[in-house]
């Protein structure tokens, strides 16, 4: 039989306090633990989430990049002795353990912009290439040739001007109207 509402009750507001708590740990759908593999959690990382970052913002990730095997735990082990007794490829290799990229490497330039570069050249040669294509195949309008002569064009500026749109355009006082002639 289904719980009476006075069981209910106290139970409902414990679960509601708890969820209006400012202090109640966030809920996540999944243990970020498990994310993290088998790798060392080192720190509290981006958010205090146990992911793996590089950036200078944050340089301490959460978790060490690789995970743990025989040949790590070793230098583990004899990296808490005198590091004077270790080799430059046991630092590098400790280093690499934890790390993913060096400084220099995570702020150096990134090459994107040749790809994007040669990218967009390809484009404007294939538009042009089109362009060319279309105007050799495609002839021009008849009525061009007329429209491009120059008695065409001054009938289209006096039309212009006789319907009194010169008013608009600028010509204004140094244009007479009656003798159709700029005044001097």
């Amino acid at each position: 039989m289904a719980l009476s509402l006075k069981n209910k009750v106290p139970r409902m507001t414990q679960v509601m306090a708890r969820l209006m708590s400012s202090h109640a740990e966030p809920i996540y759908y999944h243990d970020q633990r498990e994310l993290a593999g088998n790798r060392e959690l080192v720190g509290h990382g981006k958010s205090g989430m146990y992911t793996y970052y590089d950036g200078s913002e944050m340089p301490f990730p959460a978790i060490r990049f690789r995970p743990e095997d025989a040949a790590s735990k070793a230098l583990r082990e004899k990296e808490k002795g005198d590091w004077k007794k270790l080799t430059i490829e046991e630092k590098k290799a400790l280093y690499r353990h934890s790390f993913c990229q060096t400084f220099a490497e995570f702020r150096a330039p990134d090459p994107e912009w040749k790809l994007v570069l040669g990218y967009s050249m390809i484009g404007i040669a294939a538009a042009w290439a089109l362009y060319l294509s279309f105007s050799a195949i495609i002839p021009e309008h008849p009525y061009r040739k007329f429209f491009d002569a120059h008695e065409v064009r001054v009938a289209a500026v006096q039309r212009t001007l006789d319907n009194g749109i010169w008013r608009e355009v600028g010509f204004g006082p140094d244009y007479d109207v009656e003798t159709r002639t700029f005044k001097k």
